[in-house]
């Protein structure tokens, strides 16, 4: 018969498949019934050879979610600080450098305009909702409002284009 592994071998398993927030690692081993000194040791073995590393994570975290998923600055904070990062670090990574933001803010209208109906930009609600969820994804109410007025402006010209042809 086997022996149960250690909260260290099952922390190192857990990490071996991605990187995990200290907290985050701490509820997958207290979900396995480990006693908290040994989570806490594992945690504590594992953070000094670099394999937990908030700061680290939570950099990633932000470059992944705001390209892919477009998210923007508040809720990038609050996401991280939901996993355990300190307030201020949280509100420093999710910082974004203006190019990474305009990615950010480009992932989260083509995100949108999927599900938008047709001639969107000619229906101010259907425009309100697009600012709104914007600001959802967390950016800014007035670069929300900017982003969709820009949008609008651009389709309208592009479709009276088309009309005149």
């Amino acid at each position: 018969m086997r022996s149960r592994k250690s909260a260290y071998q099952t922390a190192l398993d857990l990490l071996s498949r991605r990187d995990h927030f200290r907290r985050e690692l701490e509820e997958k081993l207290a979900r396995r019934d480990f006693p908290r000194d040994e989570i806490d040791d594992a945690i504590d073995r594992c953070t000094a050879i670099g394999l937990v590393d908030d700061l680290k994570v939570a950099e990633r975290f932000v470059e992944v979610r705001a390209s892919n998923r477009g998210w923007g600055p508040h809720r990038l904070a609050a996401e991280l600080k939901q996993r355990g990062v300190d307030s201020a670090d949280a509100e420093e990574i999710s910082r974004l450098p203006p190019d990474v933001a305009e990615d950010a803010m480009a992932t989260a209208i083509r995100k949108l305009q999927i599900r938008a109906p047709d001639a969107w930009w000619r229906d101010g609600q259907r425009r309100a909702r697009m600012v709104s969820s914007l600001i959802t994804r967390g950016f800014e109410a007035d670069i929300a409002i900017a982003a969709v007025e820009k949008l609008a402006a651009s389709r309208e010209n592009h479709s009276h284009g088309l009309d005149d042809q």
